[in-house]
């Protein structure tokens, strides 16, 4: 699937072409452009590669905003709609290689012939742009080097960015919006002029990078992270896929910073403080040093926020960990007290026992039995 870009001040005009474009349903994700210089700014962050455009537009004319896309974006397709006053532009367009023009009010026939000529020419790219895999290896990184590229597989990640991506998961996770950007800076820093790698790798690298990326905004689909994918790989430079993961992770820690200015935020990096250390010695004191609240009044919040208190939740949080320990290993009843924040077997069992009606050993005899 291609992208392409309408860019006209009318909305009915851009109704129109998104009407004549039902016949191209399964060819492009469609953007859209109510004046020149909104279509510059989602040119300058998305891939574009059809842009249909209006010469007459304010702010940015059709004309000004091709010259400056085509410095980007040599390959672009261009197709401009025209009044029958606008012979000078045409000319101008001309100049700068646009596809064609084609006069308003447009003609569904001539439309449809043009679009269908633009598909043909992009999908003959795609072909060369496959045969052409030596080229995009020796200029992946901008630079023409004349070494031996490494054979890499693209399904199998070295030890050392697999940790990296490890720590950039649990910095999404916990919502740490500057290690997260040090982190992700480091793994891009990595694979910078590295032309001994194959590009296939580094791209297989930064799809994994991408999705985590993703995964992290609150309203994504499915069909964004397929086509941010497709993205990375349509990418010819190195240095096209950095920016594109730099606007991801820009998106990302703006939430995170964001959410860093409410209650609910303190709140949620409690949950997620005991969830990791439910094993340790947690105090109520301890947790309110972690985030910079009087301990009485972190209490209170937690409660109002979670409907539940913060003993309560502890306690409901290691009570499920030993459940795991319980149906998934041979561990005694007494490592696994130990091992869920319970050095005292005896006051372990009294409080499993409360919460789920059966002590620990019936509780996995129970469950081996049926």
């Amino acid at each position: 699937m291609y992208t392409l870009l309408i860019a006209d001040d009318e909305t009915d005009e851009r109704t129109l072409i998104r009407f004549l474009l039902n016949e191209f349903k399964n060819t492009f994700h469609i953007l859209e452009a109510k004046n020149g210089r909104e279509a510059l700014l989602l040119l300058t962050d998305k891939h574009v590669d059809v842009l249909l455009s209006d010469i007459q537009m304010p702010f940015l004319n059709g004309i000004e905003l091709v010259s400056q896309v085509k410095e980007k974006n040599p390959d672009i397709e261009v197709l401009f709609f025209s009044g029958y006053d606008d012979f000078s532009y045409v000319k101008a367009a001309l100049s700068l290689k646009a596809v064609n023009y084609i006069l308003k009010p447009v003609d569904p026939n001539e439309f449809h012939k043009l679009l269908t000529e633009i598909v043909d020419r992009l999908n003959s790219r795609k072909i060369e742009f496959s045969k052409s895999e030596k080229y995009i290896e020796e200029h992946f990184h901008d630079i023409a080097h004349n070494m031996p590229i490494k054979d890499s597989s693209p399904t199998s990640i070295d030890e050392d960015t697999n940790l990296l991506l490890h720590d950039i998961e649990s910095s999404i996770r916990m919502k740490q919006a500057a290690h997260l950007s040090e982190q992700v800076h480091t793994l891009l820093d990595k694979y910078t002029d590295v032309p001994k790698l194959s590009h296939i790798y580094i791209r297989h690298v930064c799809t994994t990078l991408l999705k985590m990326l993703i995964s992290a905004l609150p309203v994504q689909t499915d069909e964004d992270l397929q086509n941010a994918v497709k993205e990375i790989y349509s990418f010819r430079r190195f240095s096209d896929i950095i920016k594109m993961i730099e606007h991801y992770l820009d998106l990302v820690i703006n939430i995170f910073e964001q959410e860093q200015n409410t209650s609910n935020y303190a709140i949620y990096q409690v949950e997620q403080y005991i969830r990791l250390h439910y094993h340790e010695d947690i105090t109520l004191n301890s947790l309110a040093d972690l985030v910079y609240l009087n301990p009485n009044y972190l209490s209170n919040v937690f409660a109002q926020v979670t409907g539940c208190t913060l003993n309560r939740y502890i306690k409901q949080i290691r009570m499920e960990k030993a459940q795991e320990l319980l149906l998934n290993t041979n561990m005694k009843v007494s490592d696994i007290s130990q091992a869920v924040g319970y050095p005292n077997t005896s006051y372990f069992c009294k409080s499993f026992q409360k919460m789920f009606g059966a002590t620990p050993e019936r509780f996995r005899q129970r469950d081996t039995s049926l």
